[in-house]
């Protein structure tokens, strides 16, 4: 009697442990189909992404017409360097007023402060002795 109870009980042991083993690949394959299905619904959206990009964009060239490349397509760039030209061309107008003066004991003075801020005095008044200067 023993012995068939040792047996029985070895036999559940097998049949627990087959059943744990082909459990566990049902869960690994189960897995696989999900993650099969999560990329396939993601490479339709990228799909569908793409099929709105080209027919927005060939809406847009139908109605714009296709870009030149040769002529004018970095133009804002272009655009962009001659305007940043400019502003330093009329910064550097301001600061023309620079100017050299040569005192008897031989030191220049150059003023090459802007228009705007060339005549004012450059302490306050109550800031101490403050001495009027005449440039020669």
């Amino acid at each position: 009697m023993k012995e068939i109870l040792f047996f029985l009980l070895c036999l559940l042991l097998f049949f627990g442990i087959v059943l744990a083993i082909l459990f566990h690949k049902s869960i690994s394959n189960f897995r696989k189909i999900i993650k099969q299905a999560a990329d396939a619904r993601e490479a339709r959206r990228m799909a569908q992404e793409d099929e709105y990009f080209k027919r927005t964009s060939n809406k847009y060239y139908r109605e714009n017409g296709t870009p030149n490349f040769k002529e004018g397509y970095f133009k804002g760039t272009e655009h962009e360097t001659a305007r940043r030209q400019q502003a330093q061309q009329q910064q550097q107008n301001t600061t023309a007023r620079q100017h050299e003066v040569n005192t008897d004991s031989g030191v220049t003075i150059i003023d090459d402060r802007n228009i705007k801020n060339g005549g004012r005095k450059i302490f306050n008044d109550n800031e101490g002795e403050y001495v009027e200067f005449e440039e020669v």
